[in-house]
């Protein structure tokens, strides 16, 4: 787990062995069973969390008591709900794990004292954090100027080995569209 880490990391910013070590040393092994709830809404979230494999959701409950699935996360990657984490706040959302699986976790506290003593994980922190700001811009324009078929193609596009696994109804509400539509969409894409 630690070498696909290192990998990723590495995609943003070369760290020296030194450095590497020092945030290994802040890891630990933590697992997840199937739709287990990594953060639930409300509370706040104080870890970050490193998947080498499989998938997160992100959703939340609308007035009517419907989940709406409002993102994804697909491994590699880090995973949090970094409003929450960052502003100390009530996560508004809930991270659920979509399968088993083994992650590498650690807390907001130790990653601050990584950044106040290694300027390189800092500048990783700042560049994950662009990262998801982009990741976010972009599915909210698909969300406003596209059409439901351009969105699903574009989640396929990025995607493809994930999509065919998920649950149509987390992605028809990712999408905004009903499973009916999802599925005519599918047929026509196909």
């Amino acid at each position: 787990m630690k070498e696909t880490l290192h990998k990723y990391i590495n995609s943003f910013v070369q760290l020296t062995k030194e450095e590497f070590a020092t945030f290994d040393e802040i890891l630990t092994q933590k697992q997840f069973k199937k739709n287990e709830l990594i953060l639930e809404a409300g509370k706040i979230c104080q870890r970050v969390w490193f998947a080498t494999d499989g998938y997160f959701r992100f959703f939340h409950i609308d007035s009517r008591g419907n989940e709406i699935t409002s993102d994804f996360y697909f491994a590699p990657s880090f995973i949090s709900s970094f409003t929450s984490l960052l502003r100390e706040s009530p996560s508004l959302v809930n991270i659920q794990a979509m399968s088993d699986m083994e992650v590498l976790e650690f807390t907001k506290k130790d990653l601050f004292k990584l950044y106040d003593n290694y300027p390189k994980i800092e500048r990783l922190g700042r560049l994950i954090a662009e990262s998801v700001s982009i990741a976010s811009e972009e599915h909210l324009f698909l969300l406003l100027n596209q059409t439901a078929e351009m969105r699903y193609k574009k989640l396929l596009e990025k995607n493809p080995k994930y999509v065919k696994i998920i649950p149509l109804q987390y992605i028809a509400s990712y999408l905004g569209i009903t499973q009916e539509t999802l599925s005519r969409i599918r047929k026509s894409v196909q």
